[in-house]
């Protein structure tokens, strides 16, 4: 039977995140989750078959069991449900015949938290490294676009930090916070109308302060380092070995 090694480890771990962020994006999008995690139980069962089969392999101490969120303390069962039972609710409203509305957004709510345990869970499997968590090839701010087409790349995909390169080479950053600010407290004047049309070069131009320099580490830094640059620096970028490029981006919400 297969085992979880480094490399499925993070091969998984990138499918339920990427699931998991989906399902944040439609509230009915369970199904992306549902196929990841029978992937898996298929992975390690070593045959075609379902949730039900699955469970065991799936709810194992060697598996979801690796997790401190697997079987919290009896007095925080009102706050944090255990695995076994999330993955019961799971199956068993996959199972039902109907799947929208309320149905449907009910068993997403417990798939996205299914899948936060077994990426904790799958986490123990490989050393904390920076490139196993950064967000990798994200989207990025051209200087061109307008900076309401930032914004609404920014709400569309919930980015809080876009990675931006400059005439000069540098790498800087563009956040939802700098973006508020830049476009003020006027929601229907003409002002914000020309700031929303105004394209990122020239929106720096006129404030340089709404792009900022980032942190920037390699990819095979440690997560002591990228933990001690967090403490300056909301965001890091993880650049190539040249320097020139970027590989990924980091945030403190990605090592929750």
């Amino acid at each position: 039977m297969p085992v979880i090694d480094r490399q499925s480890a993070i091969f998984f771990v990138g499918q339920l995140r990427s699931a998991r962020l989906a399902a944040l994006a439609d509230a009915e999008a369970f199904d992306e989750i549902i196929h990841v995690v029978e992937r898996l139980g298929s992975y390690l069962g070593g045959k075609l078959s379902d949730l039900g089969v699955y469970r065991k392999v799936l709810t194992s101490p060697d598996l979801a069991g690796r997790s401190g969120l697997a079987e919290p303390p009896s007095h925080l069962r009102a706050l944090l449900t255990p695995f076994a039972r999330l993955y019961d609710l799971v199956k068993e409203a996959r199972n039902d015949a109907l799947h929208q509305g309320a149905s449907a957004r009910h068993l997403t709510k417990h798939a996205i938290e299914l899948t936060i345990v077994l990426e904790d869970a799958l986490s123990t499997y490989f050393e904390p490294m920076v490139a196993d968590f950064m967000v990798r090839n994200p989207d990025r701010a051209e200087f061109w676009q307008p900076i309401g087409f930032i914004r609404q790349q920014m709400l569309a995909n919930s980015y809080s930090y876009l990675p931006v390169l400059g005439h000069d080479g540098v790498w800087r950053i563009i956040s939802d916070t700098s973006v508020a600010r830049f476009l003020g407290l006027d929601q229907f004047g003409g002002t914000r109308k020309s700031r929303l049309a105004t394209t990122l070069e020239n929106a720096f131009l006129k404030d340089p302060d709404l792009l900022e320099l980032a942190n920037d580490l390699p990819p095979d830094a440690d997560l002591c380092k990228a933990l001690e640059l967090l403490k300056s620096k909301s965001v890091m970028l993880v650049k190539d070995p040249d320097g020139r490029d970027i590989l990924g981006i980091l945030t403190a919400f990605d090592l929750l």
